[in-house]
């Protein structure tokens, strides 16, 4: 069974919800495109399966990396974390920092988090 939930958000119908409890979202700005490129690059290479296996077993559901694209002249990316729930988000910490920041370390970047509990929620039924 998929891990899924399912609120009344309407008479008529149910709405699909996943687990995921607690999101980190941040943005990363970065002096050029080059910048940015091996930042994709290093960040890609540090989620290796046997360390995405570790975050999933510590309670992360998901991870997202967007580049964002409607912003003329900047050089963003958007990072999503979602976790099960507040002690998984404990629990990937110390995994963050061994094997995600060491690996992007050294980029001069201007980084905006927010961390945020799910009030809201809805997925498509195709959401794979």
């Amino acid at each position: 069974m998929p891990p899924y939930r399912y609120f009344k958000a309407y008479a008529s119908f149910w709405a699909l919800m996943t687990n995921t409890t607690l999101i980190n979202y941040s943005t990363r700005d970065f002096a050029n495109k080059e910048q940015l490129e091996l930042y994709l690059i290093r960040q890609k290479e540090a989620f290796t399966p046997e360390v995405i296996e570790l975050f999933t077993k510590a309670g992360m559901l998901r991870r997202v990396v967007t580049q964002i694209w409607n912003k003329q002249g900047s050089f963003r990316v958007g990072i999503i974390f979602e976790y099960r729930d507040k002690d998984a988000f404990e629990a990937c910490k110390p995994l963050l920092e061994k094997y995600y920041l060491p690996a992007v370390a050294g980029f001069t970047t201007k980084v905006f988090g927010n961390r945020g509990v799910v009030v809201h929620e809805f997925v498509a039924e195709d959401f794979h």
